[in-house]
């Protein structure tokens, strides 16, 4: 009877803005990390995990204001669907329609994972 049972993985193909990317990390020698851009992408990962814990907790507001840091540094790191998300889980605060804010929440942790997750793995590349 389990054989029957389909079992959804959401995934989604993740998007870089490469001229953003190379602008966030300035002009470093070849070989060394830009602190700048470095800085940026810890504080999205701080800022992802903040936004699941207000989300939990149903701190609103606090959920808000990290939604707006994350839809910034997105932007300013070349992450442009994480951004565009973040915009999209701000709009749906300010409404009240829980059911689409947690699934646009989710969402925008899973994309903004994958996003970091590719990031590093570019960096590595380049080292």
């Amino acid at each position: 009877m389990t054989e029957k049972i389909a079992v959804l993985c959401p995934r989604e193909a993740v998007s870089l803005s490469m001229p953003a990317i190379y602008s966030a990390g300035g002009d470093g020698p070849r070989g060394e990390r830009p602190a700048m851009a470095e800085d940026a992408v810890e504080e999205i990962v701080v800022c992802l995990a903040a936004i699941e814990a207000a989300w939990s907790a149903g701190e609103f507001r606090r959920l808000s204001s990290t939604l707006a840091s994350v839809a910034g540094l997105a932007r300013a790191t070349g992450l442009p669907d994480v951004a565009r998300v973040a915009d999209s889980a701000l709009e749906l605060v300010k409404g009240h329609d829980d059911v689409a804010l947690a699934a646009v929440v989710a969402r925008l942790v899973r994309l903004g994972e994958a996003s970091l997750a590719t990031l590093l793995e570019i960096s590595y590349r380049q080292l």
